[in-house]
């Protein structure tokens, strides 16, 4: 490392005490941590943890790593993290482990070199590494070149300056390392400027849809084995699928129990009694218990959860409120100001009846007056709600809790806001059906307030014990076998989808673990306990897919299906190439489609390529086939996702060349920065894939 002390030696010896000890302390602390993961790396002596393409990671390097980690984000949020937080900063830490591991071996596999000159050059260039400036720059935000310089030439930071050394060299590989990936990554012209028709140019076309399914009937096409082999053969390619595997899982669920809800309201109800006593100042108790962050601001209406907000705007200034058992946990509340806002909230309850079409309408608007004019005569509303109103608030008796104006519809809100406290209104007709209303608030307060809140969470004894189940059942499933374990136990089974390794799996979500085991073991391997975001799970591999093209009986409904399509299309074709016969470019579409019932003629209306036409969507073939004609001009049949389309181009905006011009290097910057992302996210996914990575993390962390 002798780059930067040729640097000390060439230069004169002075320092500013102050800006060199801050240095220092300031360079440790960043750069200390060893995030790479490089110091100690492999040692013989430590327990291996895992292995990345046979470089070892020591159990030690690791948990310090976690340590670190959970301690900052413990700083961050303002108290202790649990459980599923450290596991989740646990997958974090090794997946970005691994990453730093595979992209220092593609460096060294590809012989990325820095030389000591490159870091002269950085370090004394015009414009140094970010992160140096900052240590340098005074309160005028001045960059003080000459502190920075008489830092570098201290002895005493030769131990910093070694790190930084070390620092810069590794961003410099990558910085070469991706320069070499993404050398072949351009814009061209081309895509320019179909990226801004994309977004710019507006068709407008009639169509006629000759549609397979309602002009073919299955019953009218034969699909012989023969014919679905021949889709298959012929389209391979198609069915290219990477290595997955299926397991099968009993869950068993770690959520807090009765005992540990209880033991949360006895300690909140102590807490209550003290703060309405004066025992201690609510401030502090909030300090001291409170396991969410509460701030001091004033809330509207809407704003919190309906049991808070029932609660609060129900009390007066100093009042002391709860407990309050809510989603987020159990709070007790002190009011500590309320004002008058500028919005105007209302509070409503409904009964919603959906809209029928044909002779039914009427009974539906008979229906709702009669409802209204029960409720009016004083029959109890939220039973009228509960037994009739057709939609997700009926179980709540019809009530909607406070709004303003503009959250609700036009026609309700006017009919809601211009009512009186107590009026019952109706019926409204709505895009929803038909609305009777009753209002039973009017409000602009809001209100301050400062929170004490307890999250209900399953004890270390419940957590303990759904292990302990887990584990026992594990034992059972390797000794009886997995199904009548399961229903010798009477637990429920479930087996997920098809997952790949770097995928997230289906109804479990990201998880390293079960990733792991299931592509390091063969079918039927049962694994260990292994914890989720909602318990702990015993797997077993049910199903291994290898690379490659999926095997016919695999993929036969979806083969099926595509020759299904084909022959369709084939079925309908000679008719029509007879109807577009009977067309010319004068032709209207939707006319002559008239004497056919089962063809779909439709006008889609301004439409972007971007965003693809009303009632047809985002059908590739549909729109470039537009975007090739010119206004008035009708196409040739073509086939799209649903079957045949004739398209009369009735409108297309000019591309706006000026406005091109303007914003080409824009475009050109954005489209450059999707592709490289891009670029990037496939050589690392590729990168992990070919990787052999050995994770024994379940041994050492529960």
């Amino acid at each position: 490392m002798a780059v930067l002390n040729d640097i000390r030696e060439k230069s004169p010896k002075f320092i500013i005490a102050g800006a060199a000890i801050i240095f220092i302390a300031l360079i440790i602390f960043d750069w200390g941590f060893d995030i790479s993961g490089r110091k100690g790396r492999g040692g013989s002596t430590a327990e291996v943890l895992g292995k990345v393409n046979g470089k070892e990671v020591s159990y030690k390097q690791y948990s310090e790593l976690v340590r670190r980690a959970a301690e900052n984000q413990k700083k961050q949020q303002g108290s202790d993290i649990d459980d599923e937080t450290e596991r989740q900063i646990r997958s974090q830490v090794w997946n970005q482990l691994v990453d730093e591991m595979l992209i220092e071996q593609e460096i060294d596999r590809l012989g990325i070199t820095v030389t000591d000159q490159e870091i002269r050059d950085i370090v004394n260039g015009q414009n140094p590494p970010e992160f140096l400036v900052k240590q340098f720059t005074d309160s005028t935000g001045t960059f003080r070149r000459d502190a920075y310089q008489q830092a570098m030439r201290d002895p005493q930071n030769k131990s910093a300056w070694i790190q930084v050394e070390e620092m810069l060299r590794q961003e410099q590989k990558r910085r070469k390392l991706q320069s070499l990936l993404l050398a072949n990554v351009n814009a061209s012209e081309g895509e320019l400027k179909q990226r801004f028709i994309d977004h710019n140019v507006t068709m407008d076309a009639a169509y006629i849809l000759f549609n397979i399914n309602r002009l073919v009937p299955e019953s009218a096409v034969t699909v012989s084995d023969d014919d679905m082999r021949k889709q298959y053969d012929s389209h391979a390619a198609d069915f290219q699928a990477k290595a997955a595997r299926k397991v099968k899982y009993v869950l068993f669920n770690q959520n807090a129990s009765s005992e540990d809800s209880a033991a949360v309201e006895i300690e909140i109800k102590r807490l209550l009694e003290q703060a309405k006593s004066g025992v201690m100042d609510f401030d502090e108790l909030v300090k001291t218990y409170s396991e969410v962050p509460s701030t001091e601001a004033f809330f509207k209406h809407g704003e919190l959860s309906q049991k808070k907000e029932n609660a609060i705007y129900s009390a007066k200034k100093g009042d002391i409120i709860g407990p309050i058992n809510d989603n987020d946990g159990i709070h007790i509340i002190k009011i500590l100001d309320q004002r008058q806002g500028t919005t105007e909230f209302v509070k409503s309850s409904h009964i919603l009846l959906n809209l029928v079409s044909g002779p039914d309408s009427v009974k539906v608007i008979q229906k709702a007056r009669a409802l209204l004019a029960q409720a009016r005569s004083g029959a109890d509303f939220a039973k009228l709600a509960r037994e009739n109103s057709q939609d997700g608030s009926a179980m709540q008796g019809g009530e909607l809790g406070w709004a303003s104006k503009d959250r609700w519809v036009k026609p309700f809100a006017d009919a809601a806001f211009n009512a009186r406290v107590g009026d019952i209104v109706g019926p409204v007709r709505t895009q929803f059906g038909w609305h009777i209303i009753k209002v039973t608030g009017k409000d602009k307060r809001e209100m301050k307030v400062l929170d004490l809140a307890m999250k209900v969470k399953a004890s270390a004894q419940t957590l303990d014990a759904a292990f302990q189940q887990a584990q026992d059942f594990g034992i059972l499933a390797k000794d009886e076998g997995f199904e009548k374990a399961a229903e010798n136990s009477k637990l429920t089974v479930q087996e997920t989808p098809e997952f790949t390794k770097t995928g997230s799996i289906p109804g479990i979500g990201l998880n390293d673990a079960i990733t792991n085991f299931a592509f390091s073991n063969k079918v039927g391997a049962i694994a260990d306990p292994i914890y989720v975001r909602n318990g702990v799970i015993i797997i077993k591999v049910s199903n291994i897919r290898e690379e490659g093209i999926r095997p016919f009986d695999e993929v036969k409904s979806v083969v099926r299906s595509l020759a299904l399509k084909e022959k369709k299309l084939a079925k309908i074709r000679p008719d029509v190439d007879a109807f577009y016969k009977t067309l010319n470019s004068s032709s209207d579409l939707i006319a002559m489609a008239q004497s056919n019932p089962n063809l779909t003629a439709q006008i889609t209306g301004p439409f972007k390529p971007i965003d693809g036409p009303a009632n047809v969507g985002r059908d590739l073939k549909f729109i470039g086939t537009a975007l090739a004609m010119k206004s008035g001009e009708l196409s040739k049949p073509f086939e799209g996702n649903l079957g045949y389309y004739i398209i009369k181009l009735l409108s297309k905006t000019e591309i706006d060349t000026t406005r091109y011009s303007m914003e080409r290097e824009s475009l050109r910057t954005q489209l450059l920065q999707e592709k490289r992302q891009r670029a990037l996210m496939d050589w690392q996914t590729a990168l992990h894939e070919k990787a052999n990575i050995v994770d024994h993390r379940d041994k050492y962390f529960r």
